[in-house]
């Protein structure tokens, strides 16, 4: 049967791909970010924040960044991967599309979206129109672990849509990317994106998420294969507004196994800012690899401005029979 031998966890965005003499300008346009009310942001900003956003404490923090990022790039080049199953959630929705709480990319290739040129635009989060990014096919999917997955998960209950496409110059972006932006730059790992909505109203509570993951983890464990699969959380924890108090729950849970508490997070502190959500999908990974808990890498808060805007920079990983 195929074995989960690894899953990891990392943020992923544009503090990552940002030099911290960058960092001011994604924080000047938190300014502009019609999601947030940048004002009321900066009434209840920690007291401290100020000595947060000086140049050489946001330089000492994007060298942490990298690190971590290198670090999760050994772990997954040591653990001979055959296949890994990547839980994200879609940035970019339409309304008059379909948009299920749990889905399943089965395609044999992954249309992916080129990556955009060096220089990141702040504006870029909210700025609608301009010119699309070109989709290439170039890298594997799973279908058959794909198909495999759907069915079982069905007849253990959990109702999962399906995708063989995305619509016409769409293509699957740094959600799901990461994986070989980052940590697999040949891109021969065949990836199942799983597909995990952030967005309310049909977002899954912090205990269905917790749930799926450890029905996931048994379906991985029923495949009639002897592949060596790996699992990825990619993004959160808090973001476009750092919540501490909030990622540090997260991170203990994860490190302790603390399955209630990961299962009670408020839902109300998770949709505090847009990107937080994403922290169900280290819920659903923490719970798929239990009882091996979490080694924390790092936990990096990255401010960006007076009113408390950045990103809780997480990274992390569960060894099962790989290399580390």
């Amino acid at each position: 049967m195929a074995k989960v031998v690894l899953a990891i966890g990392s943020s992923h965005g544009p503090t990552i791909q940002t030099p911290a003499d960058g960092w001011p300008r994604l924080g000047d346009g938190d300014t502009r970010d019609p999601r947030m009310n940048y004002q009321e942001l900066l009434k209840r900003a920690p007291a401290n924040v100020a000595e947060q956003i000086q140049p050489e404490v946001q330089a000492e923090r994007h060298e942490r960044n990298q690190a971590g990022l290198r670090k999760l790039k050994e772990i997954v080049e040591g653990a001979n991967l055959d296949a890994i199953v990547v839980i994200s959630n879609p940035h970019r929705t339409w309304k008059e599309d379909n948009q299920p709480v749990f889905g399943i990319y089965r395609g044999a290739t992954l249309p992916v979206a080129e990556r955009p040129g060096d220089r990141f635009d702040p504006d870029s989060r909210f700025k609608e129109g301009g010119r699309a990014p070109r989709v290439i096919h170039d890298r594997p999917g799973h279908p058959e672990l794909a198909n495999y997955l759907v069915n079982r998960l069905i007849e253990d209950e959990f109702d999962v849509g399906i995708t063989d496409q995305l619509r016409e110059g769409a293509g699957l972006d740094e959600a799901f990317t990461l994986l070989y932006e980052q940590f697999v730059p040949d891109g021969h790992i065949p990836m199942v994106p799983f597909l995990l909505s952030r967005y309310l109203p049909n977002q899954a509570t912090p205990r269905r998420c917790y749930e799926l993951g450890s029905t996931l983890r048994k379906a991985v464990g029923s495949w009639d294969s002897d592949a060596r699969v790996g699992l990825m959380a990619s993004g959160g924890l808090s973001h476009q507004v750092i919540d501490e108090e909030l990622d540090r729950r997260v991170v203990e849970g994860l490190v302790e196994r603390d399955a209630d508490s990961l299962s009670t997070l408020p839902r109300d502190r998770l949709n505090g800012a847009p990107g937080t959500p994403e922290i169900l999908n280290w819920v659903a990974v923490g719970a798929a690899m239990d009882p091996i808990p979490m080694t924390l890498v790092d936990y990096v808060p990255c401010y960006r401005s007076l009113a408390g805007t950045g990103h809780g920079v997480t990274f992390g990983y569960w060894a099962n029979g790989a290399s580390h």
